[in-house]
């Protein structure tokens, strides 16, 4: 009996060593807890001073530009322009032949002294009561048509001089001397470029924040490093329903002549600084049309914060809505979690995405400079 109970007292003893290491070997230490966790990277938010840089592609168009055309139907008789010469406003480019007008002018002119000595003639007949207030009306009425028609004919022979309208340059000439001009025929092209109007389009979310005589630049790809300093002219009072955006016209200093009517150019418009939340990109994620965050908690774990974004540029996002300062997110390895799972951080990213944001901040202004 004695030996019976030495083997149950013996086996009870095994089952409580047995017991012992399961439940050792069972208890998780923080070591082997932080193995299986997986390793994220995060960072503390912040608010940076950020400017807001509108950028666009535009078109070049000429500050003034027309065809030059005739206005009546005549020979040309000289030229006196060059293909792509800079001309003066008024300055003479075709004489149109006026030979045939003179003449008519110089009849014009005998008819009205003629109509101007009778109705002289007929004032003072009229002052001693000979003639009748009627004739006198009568003879008045011809000196006018007298007078219409000398006026006319002085229009079509300062209309056979066909001038410049404006200060520009010309095209390529379209006539040769002999030739027969009918109204609308086209003798060559002027430009005004010593100022450009720049056309182009931003997205309609930024309408309110533009406004007239704000500053713009203005590069082309055929003059590279090359910057256009001009200002907004005018804003569209429509708002395109096809693509959601607002045309803008601006206008940029060309004295030099460097830019040619019709090139594309790279519009840039520097808004106020502001001081906002931006956090990178690789941290943000998508559930369809929303977009959210891995917020790290206290206890280490994490918790999806839907948030609400703006600017995006150079790797980095601003944040609108969502975020506050001092708040901790997951920068890396966020694709691979779902919400309240805990988290092994290893790396501290705020320094880091400090120090990029600061220097994209810094390239932009060298660039601009």
């Amino acid at each position: 009996m004695q030996k019976k109970n030495n083997y149950i007292l013996f086996f009870i003893f095994l089952l409580c060593i047995v017991v012992f290491f399961l439940y050792r070997n069972s208890k998780p230490n923080e070591n082997t807890l932080k193995k299986t966790q997986p390793s994220v990277s995060a960072m503390t938010v912040s608010k940076y001073n950020l400017e807001t840089m509108l950028k666009s592609i535009g078109t070049a168009v000429s500050n003034e530009s027309v065809d030059i055309t005739s206005t009546v139907s005549q020979k040309v008789v000289s030229i006196h322009f060059s293909d792509c010469e800079y001309v003066k406003k008024g300055q003479l480019l075709v004489q149109l032949n006026i030979e045939k007008k003179i003449a008519e002018k110089k009849q014009a002119e005998i008819n009205l002294l003629e109509q101007r000595r009778e109705l002289n003639r007929l004032e003072s007949l009229r002052k001693k009561k000979i003639v009748s207030g009627k004739e006198y009306d009568v003879q008045s009425t011809k000196l006018l048509d007298a007078q219409a028609k000398l006026d006319g004919i002085n229009v079509e022979i300062k209309e056979s001089s066909i001038v410049a309208p404006f200060d520009g340059i010309l095209g390529i000439r379209k006539v040769s001397v002999g030739a027969l001009l009918t109204p609308g025929s086209v003798v060559t092209t002027i430009d005004d470029i010593d100022k450009l109007k720049v056309d182009f389009t931003l997205p309609e979310k930024y309408s309110m924040l533009l406004k007239p005589n704000l500053k713009i630049v203005a590069k082309s790809v055929a003059l590279k490093g090359k910057k256009f300093e001009g200002d907004i002219l005018a804003i569209d009072p429509r708002v395109s329903t096809i693509s959601r955006s607002i045309g803008v016209r601006g206008i940029i200093d060309n004295k030099d002549h460097l830019i040619k009517p019709g090139m594309m150019l790279k519009i840039s418009i520097k808004l106020k600084n502001r001081e906002t939340i931006c956090i990178p990109e690789k941290s943000l994620f998508s559930i369809g049309e929303k977009r959210y965050v891995f917020m790290l908690t206290d206890n280490g774990r994490i918790k999806r914060r839907y948030v609400t974004t703006g600017e995006r540029d150079n790797g980095f996002v601003e944040i609108e809505k969502g975020l506050n300062v001092g708040d901790k997110i997951i920068t890396d390895g966020g694709n691979k979690l779902s919400d309240d799972d805990s988290v092994n951080v290893v790396k501290d990213e705020t320094e880091e995405f400090s120090q990029i944001i600061n220097k994209s901040a810094v390239a932009e202004n060298e660039e601009k400079e």
